[in-house]
């Protein structure tokens, strides 16, 4: 009889354990691209429970109301989440700024042998940095060809690289396959609303700038514009 009695109670306990911890899902995402991130580290700091997103940046973990969950991975700052609820999740992690160990710009370096020319910093020409002992230290050094006598006109040069890269950044959001995935827009209207709405690089790398907030205002905007004023809009 006691072992019947005490194995209903450690029943009851057990549900009633059960009964709060549930199972929680979500994606995570880039700051403003919405890129969905892989191999995101999420940790549940009530229970120590540990998961990793999938392809999909998708995750789904063990726990309850009121307890913590981390989010962290290289090159991301870490992020937390204050378990309340059941709904689906959206994280959105924003990217580390100066992810090499050390990169120098310089004009009156000579190129040497083991430079290259890197398309993805403009095919300006690149080096391995190297450090005092002559070991490379896993930074790069740029070498500009280009307004070597002039600090002025060398300004200019590295202020166009990163206005150029930024360019970049925003194209690769505002384009026509990527915002069909948030507006209805096809053909001729998805072709006048990027014109129209794709912003500049002051206003997308604004701190309060947010992808979904741009894309419903700009939206509703654009609906408003009868669709034989959209090329007077575009001449303004």
């Amino acid at each position: 009889m006691l072992k019947r009695v005490f194995l209903l109670l450690t029943g009851c306990i057990i549900s009633a354990v059960a009964l709060g911890q549930s199972l929680h899902s979500g994606v995570v995402y880039e700051n403003k691209t919405r890129v969905v991130l892989q191999n995101i580290r999420v940790e549940n700091l009530g229970n120590n429970k540990v998961v990793i997103t999938d392809k999909t940046g998708a995750f789904t973990i063990g726990g309850k109301a009121g307890e913590l969950l981390v989010f962290s991975g290289a090159f991301y700052k870490p992020d937390t989440v204050l378990l309340t609820g059941n709904k689906p999740l959206e994280i959105f992690l924003t990217p580390q700024h100066n992810m090499l160990n050390e990169v120098n710009v310089t004009a009156t370096e000579a190129i040497h042998a083991g430079s290259f020319a890197a398309p993805e910093f403009h095919n300006q020409t690149v080096v391995y940095h190297r450090d005092k002992l002559g070991n490379y230290d896993g930074g790069l050094t740029f070498r500009l060809r280009y307004f070597k006598k002039d600090e002025k006109k060398r300004k200019q040069q590295q202020d166009f690289l990163i206005n150029q890269d930024q360019q970049d950044q925003i194209v690769k959001v505002f384009n026509a396959d990527n915002i069909a995935k948030y507006l209805p827009l096809k053909g001729k209207d998805m072709d006048d609303f990027l014109v129209l709405y794709t912003p500049s690089a002051k206003t997308y790398f604004s701190a309060d700038f947010n992808l979904v907030f741009y894309l419903d205002t700009s939206y509703k905007a654009f609906l408003k514009i009868p669709a034989d004023q959209r090329n007077t809009q575009l001449d303004q």
